[in-house]
């Protein structure tokens, strides 16, 4: 790369030593001149605008399918990080919430909730073990069932 770079520097330098050469020898008057001042500014474009025409578009393209794959890739990522995120924190909001209501009756628990796959992370089961009085895990359980939508066989109680 630093070579090709190298040898594009050298060609326009070559250019421009010659065109003035050429300017220098044929003077900037007469039509000659004038004609010669213009061969000479229209080799100096060619030559400092001659790497863009060794584009190839297919090659270009092909970059620019990389990059839009590699978008794809990392806007996927995100939103799978985002979503993970997402439903870490509606786990550990309906465990605090349990455990809240659970501690309003003096009770002390473990919990631990699972959620339903997919983009929208809803609770769907929910396993708890500790010491509770019977009145207080039913009251517990219909909480859990009317307020978070977790039926009562998908509540697992353990001791």
């Amino acid at each position: 790369m630093m070579a090709a770079v190298g040898k594009y520097i050298l060609s326009v330098i070559t250019a421009a030593i010659l065109c003035g050469v050429v300017q220098t020898i044929a003077g900037k008057k007469g039509t000659t001149g004038s004609i010669l001042t213009l061969m000479a500014g229209i080799v100096m474009i060619l030559t400092v605008l001659s790497p863009w025409a060794k584009i190839r578009l297919a090659d270009f393209s092909l970059e620019l399918g990389d990059i839009s794959a590699q978008s794809d890739n990392m806007i996927a990522s995100g939103e799978k990080a985002a979503l993970d995120a997402y439903r870490a924190i509606i786990k550990e909001r309906t465990e605090a919430y349990i455990l809240n209501k659970a501690d309003s009756f003096g009770a002390e628990l473990q919990v631990s909730v699972s959620l339903k796959e997919g983009a929208q992370p809803i609770p769907e089961a929910v396993t708890i073990s500790g010491n509770i009085s019977p009145y207080a895990k039913r009251v517990l359980s219909d909480m859990i069932q009317k307020d978070l939508g977790i039926g009562l066989e998908e509540q697992i109680w353990t001791e």
